[in-house]
């Protein structure tokens, strides 16, 4: 193990809280294991390992390592402290790079349950589909149809929360279709989570697809993708 890997894991170790631990465990279920430590605890972490290991001064295969060692651990907080690694002390460079990273995490079977694969939806790839939207969303190309479920959920949620929808329609519209037709529940629910944010834009074309789709769409999707329809 990596010494910046264990002085983080253990920081976040020290100070968990296992009422916290069972509630979240039981709460995201997928039998994740927990330290019971909050976002904001992880990142005050990271910033004094950044301040005491200067981490933006080593190379990026240094880094990579780091990250990886994180995500390869067991407990919750530990793949979240990779994922938040990656937004404070990136911010948007190294995309490629990037996104080579966390397709290697889903493949390797290191994201498995819905926490931690939309905490990364929402933290690094929403805003890559907003500011480096040519090269992600190639990449979430090739993701949509993986028979990985995590990764094909991954390449629909980030439209969710980026501030560029409306610009998005086709894909978002493909990329629904493909999943909507999975049996997984958690393929399913991120066609709900993005047409009720694209409902804010054009209800008919939600309307239409929860129409045409109406064999593959369960009460869980339509009722969340409905939520702001009058």
């Amino acid at each position: 193990m990596l010494e910046v890997s264990r002085n983080i894991q253990d920081e976040i170790t020290s100070i968990g809280i296992p009422e916290k631990a069972r509630w979240l465990e039981n709460y995201i279920k997928h039998q994740v294991k927990s330290k019971g430590v909050g976002i904001p605890e992880i990142r005050k972490i990271l910033l004094r390992a950044n301040k005491q290991f200067q981490l933006m001064d080593r190379s990026v295969q240094h880094q990579i390592e780091i990250l990886n060692d994180l995500m390869l651990q067991e407990y919750a907080e530990d793949k979240l402290a990779a994922i938040l690694y990656l937004q404070l002390f990136w911010k948007g460079t190294n995309e490629e790079i990037t996104l080579e990273l966390v397709s290697n995490w889903f493949d390797e079977g290191l994201i498995t349950d819905w926490n931690i694969c939309d905490w990364l939806c929402v933290r690094i790839l929403s805003p890559m589909v907003d500011n480096m939207a040519e090269i992600t969303l190639l990449e979430l190309s090739q993701w949509n149809n993986n028979k990985n479920l995590w990764k094909a959920r991954a390449s629909l949620v980030p439209f969710a929360q980026s501030k560029t929808i409306a610009k998005h329609t086709e894909m978002i519209k493909e990329f629904s279709t493909v999943l909507i037709k999975r049996e997984e529940r958690f393929c399913k629910t991120a066609v709900g989570w993005v047409l009720r944010e694209y409902s804010k834009v054009d209800s008919n074309l939600v309307t239409t697809f929860l129409e045409e789709h109406k064999d593959w769409v369960t009460k869980e999707v339509g009722k969340n993708a409905t939520k702001y329809l009058s």
